[in-house]
């Protein structure tokens, strides 16, 4: 069980970083193309908003190092903050001018859960390595 965990984990972690590409290119081809677009950027950011959830119960279950699990979980709430900040732009716009902020941070999170996700995957005996939680 341990070590499908593992494999899921690495699955969702890269797949989640890919999709943060892509949604980075949907924003370019909302700026520079015909602004119908955007909304391939707003609709795949609302579908990412909730994908971390996923990352964060695999890395559970795969017994990632508590230190590492925290790094999961700091993606999933950053990544849940991201999107919220758009909806401030009318009443607060300089606080919803800290989405493209977020999402670099988002993106630099995404890069370190999915080398961890990596490194456990090829790490040690998945018995040995203590729960994270």
């Amino acid at each position: 069980m341990v070590r499908g965990a593992r494999y899921a984990y690495v699955g969702f972690a890269w797949a989640f970083l890919a999709g943060l590409v892509i949604q980075v290119f949907f924003a370019g081809l909302g700026l520079f193309a015909p602004s119908e677009n955007f909304n391939l950027h707003v609709s795949l950011g609302w579908i990412l908003h909730l994908a971390p959830i996923l990352i964060v119960g695999a890395a559970a279950l795969a017994r990632e190092e508590r230190r590492r699990f925290f790094v999961a979980v700091g993606l999933a709430v950053t990544v849940f903050i991201v999107p919220i900040l758009v909806l401030l732009r009318d009443s607060a716009p300089a606080i919803a001018a800290l989405h493209p902020v977020g999402a670099l941070l988002s993106f630099w999170l995404a890069i370190l859960v999915a080398r961890n996700a990596t490194r456990l995957l090829t790490h040690r005996d998945p018995e040995t390595v203590p729960v994270a939680a």
